[in-house]
């Protein structure tokens, strides 16, 4: 009887080891070190399926998570017009860091604002 608890016990924690290892929402605005928090100081806000900076507004079609990253798939308008971009956002230690593709373009160390 004893041997047929223990895995029972084990099934039902696995789903809550599960939800203890997920990481953390990037939704949220994140802001450049030594800039502040408003979208003026070139804060960035990241929403489930959209983006808005200062200078670029993202609408995503799809967005897929890995681990610490998080890539969406959509349409980008910025200074150089409008333009199909994947960009992907990787949470580490050091701050966020956001790239965009095809373009190359990086912004490295995002901190998260206050709530």
């Amino acid at each position: 009887m004893k041997r047929l608890l223990i895995p029972a016990f084990a099934l039902l924690m696995m789903p809550s080891m599960a939800l203890a290892q997920t990481a953390p929402s990037i939704v949220g605005t994140w802001h450049s070190p030594g800039n502040g928090c408003k979208r003026a100081d070139g804060a960035l806000t990241i929403k489930p399926m959209a983006m808005e900076g200062e200078d670029v507004t993202c609408k995503f079609s799809s967005v897929s998570r890995t681990g610490n990253t998080v890539t969406w798939k959509g349409v980008c308008d910025d200074a150089e017009g409008s333009a199909r971009q994947t960009v992907t956002a990787t949470e580490t230690a050091k701050g966020l860091t956001i790239r965009y593709s095809p373009g190359g373009n990086t912004i490295n160390n995002l901190q998260r604002c206050p709530r």
